[in-house]
């Protein structure tokens, strides 16, 4: 008897190495159309840049948000009732409720979910989740508690409940420490979430801006993104754009500086330090397009003090108005609108591009020239430091437009 196989045989599959797989699905989603779309109500959301807000400034904002790719992400006690009333008013946009569980609590392995009672019962997850709907939320979120960095357990509790669910209408939220993305706590972050079939969200929490001081969070987000999908992000600043030119497939920008983030538990939100005599700055963030970059009104005035012809914004909320007049709390909701119509422009901007790798080139070209306008707008007003681009826009522009397989492998132990 030969002991040659016939060649007719079936030949043992070969299994791809790792980082050939990972090559092949980063370059399908870099060549799809637009982000993927997840399963279940959380689809209704695909490729939506919505603005996340308290339901009073929400409420003032709705008209200037186009239906189809808007909407909006309500916070606060307000939130399900505000809900409740915009689709008795009969608007039909996206419509989510945060629970904001992470400001109640730190999730733990026994209680990963902060529940509520009814004023006699305890609540279940499930109960939670169908009172949202029962307003008229698209999605549901869930009510999970803050995850500081490296506590895995309480993140493993929440991710095996939610896998015991039976419904296809929430949202995984995720409010975790911006230290999960570094390198050395991203692979156990990611291996925990990869293995979650519902939609995720991430919240990502730190004082001020949680990139600043966490470079590789930047890279690490898209890395979560590509790897552990199907994911959104909320509570952002730009990084919505980031994300959702990455993969993501929606993602939220928040009215003020104090909804760009999570505050983690037990913590005060801290504010920069003023001078002892110095009164309160009452002042509004401001979106400098040029820049890229958020600015108190009241900085833009310093800046801009003896400038002859300060920047102006032409756009349908400004009509030609100077970035430094927004100079008091009555200025908040008129930056709101300003923020609004600016990132809803480049919102239809990145959606023109025909694929995910052409968004990616888009926008690191954009932050790009934001980085090197620093300098423009520094000789224009004869302040040689007076703007310097914030640390997240640097990597930006720095970054590869779209990762390859070798820029997103495990990072090797020392």
């Amino acid at each position: 008897m030969s002991d040659n196989v016939p060649a007719d045989l079936p030949q043992p599959r070969k299994v791809p190495p790792a980082e050939d797989t990972r090559a092949a699905a980063l370059d399908a989603l870099s060549r799809a159309p637009r982000p993927l779309v997840p399963e279940g109500r959380a689809g209704l959301l695909t490729d939506r840049m919505l603005v996340h807000a308290c339901f009073d400034t929400g409420y003032k904002l709705l008209d200037l948000l186009p239906q189809d790719v808007s909407g909006l992400v309500l916070s606060g006690k307000k939130a399900r009732a505000g809900i409740k009333k915009l689709r008795r008013d009969r608007y039909e946009g996206a419509l989510v409720a945060d629970p904001e569980g992470y400001r109640e609590a730190n999730a733990t392995e026994d209680d990963p979910f902060v529940l509520a009672n009814d004023g006699l019962f305890s609540l279940s997850l499930n109960d939670v989740l169908q009172a949202q709907l029962d307003v008229g939320a698209t999605v549901a979120m869930t009510p999970t508690g803050y995850i500081p960095a490296g506590e895995a357990g309480p993140l493993k509790a929440a991710a095996d409940i939610v896998n015991g669910l039976d419904r296809d209408d929430f949202l995984f939220s995720v409010p975790i420490g911006v230290a999960w993305l570094t390198n050395e706590n991203y692979p156990q972050l990611r291996a925990i979430l990869s293995h979650v079939k519902a939609p995720k969200v991430i919240m990502v929490g730190g004082q001020f801006d949680p990139y600043e001081r966490n470079k590789d969070a930047v890279a690490n987000l898209r890395r979560l993104i590509a790897e552990a999908g199907p994911i959104a992000v909320f509570r952002t600043d730009l990084v919505a754009f980031d994300v959702m030119c990455h993969g993501g497939f929606a993602a939220s920008i928040g009215t003020g500086g104090s909804l760009r983030h999570v505050v983690p538990y037990g913590q005060i939100r801290r504010a920069k330090p003023r001078k002892e005599d110095e009164p309160p700055d009452t002042s509004p963030s401001v979106l400098f397009p040029e820049l890229m970059s958020f600015h108190k009104g009241s900085l833009l005035q310093h800046r801009f003090s003896n400038v002859p012809r300060p920047p102006k914004c032409k756009c349908d909320s400004c009509r030609g108005r100077s970035l430094d007049t927004f100079l008091d709390k009555a200025d908040a909701m008129d930056a709101h609108a300003h923020g609004v119509h600016i990132w809803s422009r480049w919102s239809d901007e990145m959606r023109h591009h025909r694929t995910l790798g052409e968004r990616a080139q888009w926008w690191k070209e954009r932050c790009r020239n934001a980085v090197d306008h620093c300098a423009t707008v520094n000789a224009e007003i004869k302040q040689k430091d007076a703007f310097d681009a914030p640390s997240t826009l640097k990597v930006w522009a720095n970054l590869p437009a779209w990762a390859s397989a070798t820029t997103t492998k495990q990072p090797q132990k020392p």
